[in-house]
């Protein structure tokens, strides 16, 4: 989950139980640059050693520590340049390279794990949404068709800075928006058209190299929002919603193979940021029990897509609406705070994801155990007279479980458990794709 504002106040604890709860292991955060390095550096600033007097880590270090106590590994997104090492005069101005890696090099040796009473931060993100004008300036690295470009020589600088001082880090690329934009407010980039651009390959099979340079980095990140249901593709190609996620990784794996990612292993494929809004408190989003069946179902085909890892926008509500945009919690928002605060269905489906399918005779079936902790699980079906057992199967290592059965009931429901009583939501068998509902594209 990314992390609730309310992380950093009274209401931390809370807020940070609450995440762990919705089964959250990782949490999405920031490390500002802008607030942990000097206003203006003084002379013998030495912004490679983390240990330098004119560093501050330690709003940092209260946050992984908090983190830790929750059972929580942080994610540490990048994105907040000071103004002396910005490109232009810009908040959103992307960084000279050689300072940013030299930050880069000062966090990963002081969130190594070597640190004394520092816990260890394994992620590193670079940036949030790099094709996207509002987070990225265009103008400052020479226009649109240069944004890519400059993106991979801040990633491969950043790489290159990590694993020389904490060799089992891992880098994130990639945080892509999920749709092409041009209006007078915001410009965005096509996620398909800033990775061919960022990993020099067409889309072909196998992947077509327009030139000679690798990108480095451990894992490919994506917001695959959609205006539609799980199934949904983007209207426009260059565009990637959910439905878009195969070939999006077929990309990147083609990419791999042409030498064009610089990795020891295979990329991993994650996604740090998905929701969809619901109705309430929003009368034009997502109905509250097609939003829970939605949830799961999609993490189902992120699973198929080849994601390894989700991570959900909001813990709760932003704040009614209109005023307020965002109503993807999986919490609505109460007027006295996290106290009063009450679930959404959403909350089980994303702690205990579980979906079925018929497919003729055949129910297939497909779930992931509460923070992923290999068990036994008992799946149920109710065909108007009552729950009966009709599987059981043993999860692998990382909560994953999926198998089939065979019913001749035409209509019914399906739950899963675990073999200690822990129930998921129970799903009508649906026959997929089935969106039942348009809904607004994320932003509108």
């Amino acid at each position: 989950m990314t992390e609730p504002p309310e992380a950093s106040g009274p209401e931390s604890a809370l807020a940070l139980d609450r995440v762990r709860a919705a089964g959250a292991t990782l949490i999405r955060t920031s490390l500002s640059w802008f607030g942990t390095a000097p206003a203006t550096p003084a002379r013998g600033f030495r912004p490679a050693d983390p240990n330098d007097r004119q560093y501050d880590w330690s709003a940092f270090d209260k946050r992984v520590r908090l983190f830790e106590q929750h059972g929580l590994e942080p994610i540490a997104a990048i994105n907040d340049v000071p103004n002396w090492a910005r490109l232009i005069p810009d908040p959103v101005s992307p960084p000279h390279i050689a300072p940013f890696a030299a930050f880069m090099r000062a966090a990963a040796k002081r969130y190594s794990g070597a640190t004394p009473g520092v816990p260890r931060v394994r992620y590193w993100e670079i940036w949030i949404e790099p094709n996207v004008d509002r987070f990225f300036s265009f103008k400052a690295v020479g226009g649109e068709s240069r944004v890519a470009a400059y993106y991979a020589a801040m990633v491969n600088a950043a790489t290159l800075a990590v694993r020389a001082v904490s060799p089992d880090a891992r880098v994130i690329a990639g945080g892509l928006s999920p749709f092409t934009v041009s209006n007078p407010d915001i410009h965005t980039i096509g996620p398909f058209v800033f990775m061919r651009q960022m990993l020099c390959v067409q889309a072909t099979t196998p992947a077509n190299p327009t030139c000679a340079s690798g990108v480095a980095f451990d894992i490919w990140d994506h917001h695959p929002y959609t205006s539609g249901g799980p199934y949904h593709k983007a209207l426009n190609p260059d565009d990637a919603s959910l439905g878009d996620l195969p070939r999006m990784n077929s990309l990147l794996l083609g990419a791999y193979r042409a030498h064009h990612i610089v990795a020891p292993t295979k990329p991993l494929f994650w996604v740090t940021e998905f929701s969809w809004d619901t109705n309430p408190p929003d009368p034009t989003a997502v109905p509250l029990a097609l939003h829970a069946r939605w949830v799961a179902e999609a993490l189902d085909e992120m699973w198929q897509a080849g994601v390894t890892l989700v991570t959900w926008l909001q813990l709760r509500d932003e704040g009614p609406p209109p005023q307020f945009s965002y109503q993807s919690g999986l919490w609505f928002r109460g007027d006295g705070g996290l106290a009063t605060d009450s679930p959404k269905p959403a909350l089980t489906a994303f702690r205990f994801p579980f979906v079925a399918y018929r497919r003729g005779e055949r129910i297939s079936y497909w779930g992931r155990t509460p923070w992923g902790k290999p068990g036994r699980v008992i799946i149920e079906q109710n065909r108007g007279t009552g729950w009966r057992q009709v599987a059981s199967v043993v999860s692998d290592r990382f909560g994953i479980f999926r198998d089939h059965y065979q019913s001749h009931a035409p209509r019914g429901e399906v739950r899963a458990r675990l073999s200690n009583g822990s129930l998921s939501l129970g799903f009508s068998l649906v026959v997929p794709p089935n969106e039942n509902l348009a809904v607004r594209p994320f932003g509108a």
